[in-house]
């Protein structure tokens, strides 16, 4: 797996969301919890805190249950985190945001995450920029998963595009 490659999409996300840290959890194998598979900048103190993250609870588990952003803007009083208060009161790390990351199927297979040291709610244009990355780190997990490294992508033939453009008319 391209690791490296995956790593620099969740520092290039962090950065551009003016993050103090980043996160990409995916899924595990039987589904149900999300794990650590990059840490960028963020204290182990706040990852051990956190733990394994169940579908459906925290910042992340939210992102992938509802396949839509999610926002927690202040993890000291937002009862939604309280499954992940022990890693914001053990670090400095205080808010956060996921979104989704959906592979070419349409399933959520993890979790993209900035956080932050004071409590915030990001930018629509935050949330949409992370959202690019969260795509393409999908798209590199599934042409890597691929045994050819090659991702299927259905092109309509030109016949088709034909008979669309005759029905336009």
């Amino acid at each position: 797996m391209d690791k490296p490659f995956i790593s620099n999409l969740v520092r290039l996300a962090c950065e551009g969301a003016k993050a103090d840290g980043a996160t990409l959890y995916l899924l595990d194998p039987s589904k149900r919890f999300l794990e650590p598979f990059v840490v960028y900048n963020l204290p182990q103190s706040y990852i051990d805190g956190i733990g394994k993250v169940e579908v459906g609870s925290q910042c992340c588990g939210r992102a992938v249950a509802f396949k839509k952003p999610w926002i927690v803007a202040d993890m000291y009083t937002d009862p939604l985190f309280r499954d992940g208060l022990k890693g914001a009161l053990e670090s400095e790390i205080r808010a956060g945001f996921s979104v989704p990351v959906i592979d070419p199927n349409g399933e959520a297979i993890g979790s993209l995450g900035c956080h932050y040291k004071q409590p915030r709610t990001p930018s629509d244009y935050e949330i949409e920029r992370n959202t690019i990355f969260a795509t393409l780190i999908a798209h590199t997990l599934a042409w890597l998963a691929k045994p050819s490294g090659r991702v299927e992508v259905a092109i309509p033939s030109s016949t088709s595009l034909e008979k669309a453009s005759k029905t336009r008319k």
